[in-house]
């Protein structure tokens, strides 16, 4: 059984109703279209099936420009790319596992990483990844705007930077403390 890297499927864009089907595996990439037929003429629709290599979609401009019509160019870049073996391993941890590679970002970090895709930004907003820290908390209105990053996760950054700073302070107040019982 060869692993699925990739899979989405979504019905084109009206006045076709066709549904499409893009699969890439390991080894190849299966694209599959169902034609949506009058349904007075009792047709079943039967599927159309294209499987390639992947050095046989690369060399294939005409499959590739159907894939980028149907599913958009940043879905072909990422197909292509798979094609390529650059895979991008981040996405494809665990929400566990990101969420704990998450939870030891500053707060610039966070909202940089928040902006490289919809799964990251949806752990980085998650109430899992701020109940790690920051439970209990109450998120206020702040004054700060940052560019380009929901109000939500706004308020969550400063409070996290808040927590952080907290925590900084501490430590170096432990670290004073302790240093100053070694000097009597």
């Amino acid at each position: 059984v060869l692993e699925c890297l990739y899979e989405i499927s979504q019905q084109a864009a009206p006045p076709c109703k066709d549904y499409h089907q893009l699969t890439v595996t390991q080894t190849q990439v299966v694209f599959r279209v169902w034609s949506v037929s009058c349904p007075l003429r009792h047709e079943k629709p039967h599927p159309a099936e294209n499987k390639k290599s992947h050095t046989d979609f690369l060399q294939d401009i005409h499959t590739q420009g159907h894939i980028g019509r149907v599913f958009g160019p940043h879905t072909l870049d990422y197909v292509v790319n798979l094609c390529w073996h650059r895979y991008d391993y981040l996405v494809r941890l665990p929400d566990w596992l990101l969420l704990n590679i998450l939870s030891f970002l500053e707060w610039a970090d966070i909202k940089n990483i928040s902006q490289t895709c919809k799964r990251l930004q949806q752990l980085c907003c998650s109430e899992g990844f701020w109940a790690q820290g920051t439970a209990g908390a109450r998120y206020g209105q702040s004054e700060v705007t940052i560019e380009g990053v929901s109000p939500t996760l706004q308020r969550r950054l400063v409070v996290f930077h808040r927590r952080q700073v907290l925590s900084r302070l501490s430590r170096q107040q432990h670290s004073k403390r302790k240093n100053s019982v070694w000097h009597l």
